[in-house]
């Protein structure tokens, strides 16, 4: 939920998320859920019962960061999680729908990515300040990267920029492994603001999670960094036994 990269590949696209949180908050690994009359996939935050990360046999895919512009003071208690925010968006026929619907009085600041990819794809960004909602249309003929302002200050999100950058001009044909990879990766000494962190109090990158829509095949990869465990879901056939 604090680091979130977008990689169109020529037959589609791989969205990837590093959640930087304590490690004592419990999360349940990524499955597929028969809720909101639809199915869903996603690894499940048990304390507030949301997500950051999720995607649906309705072809919508949604990845949400903490914080909007800048980092902000809390303001607790909170009327619901950020995380339920973003399963709200499942319950819309379409992103604007959802923005213009969505009721966000007393939520905490978040950034949330949504793409809608039943036919062409609509990719916007909702980020929520706490005073309005403020909408972004994102190219998805793009790479794009984002990074959460509650954890990293300017310099270091155009540190991530700079990263990101030179990890998409080594190859021309980006393969989701690559994706992977650079998530996991190691690009400075200063390992709190590294791209998988560790900060005092526990707080660190506890999974690597990876929406993969392509026009051949259709995953869910889940890498729990903490118990060093692998999940794979495909998603062509989401709940049904195979």
């Amino acid at each position: 939920m604090c680091t979130v990269s977008y990689i169109k590949h020529h037959n589609g696209f791989s969205l990837t998320s590093n959640r930087d949180e304590q490690s004592t908050r419990p999360t349940e690994a990524p499955r597929c859920y028969e809720e909101l009359d639809q199915e869903l996939v996603y690894p499940k935050d048990v304390e507030a019962g949301g997500t950051w990360i999720a995607t649906s046999n309705k072809n919508v895919s949604v990845c949400l960061l903490n914080g909007a512009f800048e980092r902000h003071k809390r303001q607790t208690p909170y009327a619901k999680s950020r995380g339920v925010v973003l399963k709200e968006r499942f319950l819309h026929e379409s992103n604007l729908d959802f923005i213009k619907h969505v009721n966000l009085e007393n939520v905490e600041p978040f950034t949330l990515l949504m793409i809608d990819h039943q036919k062409d794809i609509d990719f916007k960004v909702l980020i929520w300040d706490e005073v309005q909602k403020h909408i972004q249309d994102i190219d998805p003929n793009h790479h794009h990267i984002w990074a959460s302002s509650t954890l990293y200050n300017k310099e270091m999100r155009e540190n991530r920029q700079q990263w990101f950058k030179a990890f998409i001009s080594q190859k021309d044909d980006i393969q989701t492994e690559d994706i992977i990879n650079f998530h996991g990766g190691s690009f400075t000494d200063e390992k709190e603001n590294d791209m998988v962190m560790k900060r005092d109090h526990d707080l660190k990158t506890l999974s690597i999670s990876q929406i993969n829509i392509l026009e051949n095949s259709k995953h869910f990869i889940y890498k729990d960094l903490e118990s060093y465990s692998d999940y794979t879901i495909n998603l062509e056939s989401l709940c049904k036994t195979v």
